[in-house]
């Protein structure tokens, strides 16, 4: 099998104010589907131990929202890990697959 590839195109949104993805999946010269992840700043209770002179801060955690994920049927499970992979190598804690609501409607 052909080497898949993932192409990554980052985006700014002001109206929601994150940082979108767009990817583009080739396998050999095929484009074989697409996603669209939305990535917010998310706050977290915790607080990070004092820096310097007891100045402390609220830690912030990144959360990704898969909005689109359309792939050809026997590649899906290939494209997602790649895309899990590479979200989680950028730092987010959370991952969730907004797209599952559309394709129930």
């Amino acid at each position: 099998m052909k080497e898949l590839n993932m192409k990554v195109n980052p985006l700014y949104s002001e109206v929601d104010l994150s940082i979108q993805f767009h990817f583009e999946f080739v396998l050999g010269e095929s484009k074989i589907g697409e996603a669209l992840v939305s990535t917010y700043a998310i706050q977290d209770n915790s607080e990070m131990p004092p820096y310097n002179k007891g100045i402390s801060y609220r830690k912030t955690s990144k959360c990704a929202v898969i909005d689109r994920f359309e792939v050809i049927n026997e590649t899906e499970k290939l494209c997602m890990n790649k895309l899990h992979h590479f979200l989680q190598v950028i730092g987010m804690r959370e991952i969730h697959s907004g797209y599952d609501l559309y394709q129930e409607a």
